[in-house]
């Protein structure tokens, strides 16, 4: 089992799958709770309604249960992994913690509880550990995408920009077609200052989905960099017009304008991209410099005053400009979407042991 970022997002329009999907879970938590009433010391039975209530989203039945099976059972590497899965899942991420580096230590060789601890590192921003359990849970399971994956996302954080590419290239060669994936290693390329590497990558991105705004955003970057003026602004252009709603290729083509000293086609870009995104403090604070620039200071304050806000409301640092979007390819964070369930099975009666896709 490995945990899904689904289980931090909030769930939209529920489809007829995951309806049918709560249905089952439904059906074998009664089913194992009837078994258990004529065997309720079953270990084993008591782990196993422990894994359909963490499917079924019921966390503090599944951490009741798992202590009781542990209080019972000191060295059962599984309740523990199942314990800390039920902890992460109901954003306790110390429990998790603990309780996932109870069961590495008893059953080492498991890939998923490497794996699941090193997506708790990261979200607790522990990078460092994250990089040795993904590391780990790769070793044990070298064709594992998932912890390549997370791994890369792992050394971005770290600012390992060429750590990180070195591993996106091998997990590339798994799924070479994955678009997201080779968006994020044109990221790496270009945060390593490989801009001849990041344009060659954009460039692939752009021939895999050529309606995608993003990697053009990402293209006319590098066309930037490497000073391809003409390139950048009519890539950046473009990508406004697959998404008129994009303020991230105003953002960056305003900046552009700026270091060609084109101050009122630089202003005109953040005015828009400020107009379509209200809290991009980049385009502001950029927006304030030009307005100052061209020495219309009542209007620089006040975007000044619209960016120290957002900084402030943020609570974070104040941007550096760039080039290119931070992490434009959404790499999963320190977890992935494998569609499994806690009980690593399907719950089709006659299914076996096989793993069920959501």
């Amino acid at each position: 089992m490995k945990i899904s970022p689904d289980i931090f997002e909030e769930l939209g329009v529920r489809d007829a799958d995951e309806t049918a999907l709560e249905l089952k879970i439904a059906k074998k938590i009664r089913q194992v709770r009837k078994e258990l009433k004529t065997d309720p010391y079953n270990l084993d039975k008591q782990t196993e309604l422990a894994t359909y209530y963490i499917d079924g989203g019921n966390y503090p039945e599944a951490v009741k249960l798992l202590k009781g099976v542990i209080n019972k059972e000191r060295q059962n590497p599984r309740a523990y992994k199942l314990l800390g899965t039920a902890y992460v899942m109901s954003e306790q991420e110390d429990e998790a913690i603990l309780e996932l580096n109870r069961a590495r230590e008893l059953s080492p060789d498991d890939p998923e509880i490497h794996f699941n601890l090193g997506g708790v590192y990261m979200l607790k921003d522990f990078y460092e550990s994250a990089v040795d359990s993904f590391k780990a849970a790769i070793k044990l399971d070298p064709t594992d995408t998932f912890s390549y994956a997370n791994l890369a996302a792992a050394y971005d954080m770290l600012k390992s920009y060429h750590d990180e590419v070195i591993v996106l290239k091998k997990v590339l060669m798994f799924s070479p077609e994955d678009k997201e994936l080779r968006a994020a290693l044109g990221t790496a390329y270009f945060n390593a200052s490989l801009y001849d590497d990041a344009l060659n990558t954009a460039l692939c991105v752009v021939e895999l989905d050529e309606k995608d705004p993003q990697a053009h955003c990402n293209l006319a970057s590098c066309y930037s960099v490497l000073n391809m003026v003409d390139e950048a602004i009519e890539t950046f252009k473009k990508a406004s017009e697959l998404d008129p709603e994009f303020s991230l290729p105003h953002t960056n083509l305003g900046s552009l304008y700026a270091t060609m000293g084109r101050l009122e086609s630089a202003i005109k870009e953040f005015k828009t991209a400020t107009g379509l995104n209200r809290g991009d403090a980049l385009a502001w604070y950029n927006l304030y410099n030009c307005y100052k620039e061209a020495g219309r200071m009542e209007e620089s304050q006040e975007a000044y005053k619209a960016y120290d806000r957002l900084m402030n409301d943020m609570g974070t640092e104040k941007p550096e400009a760039t080039g290119m979007a931070t992490n434009p390819a959404n790499i999963p964070g320190g977890v992935s979407q494998t569609g499994r369930l806690a009980s690593g099975g399907s719950l089709d009666q006659d299914a076996g042991t096989e793993e069920l896709n959501s």
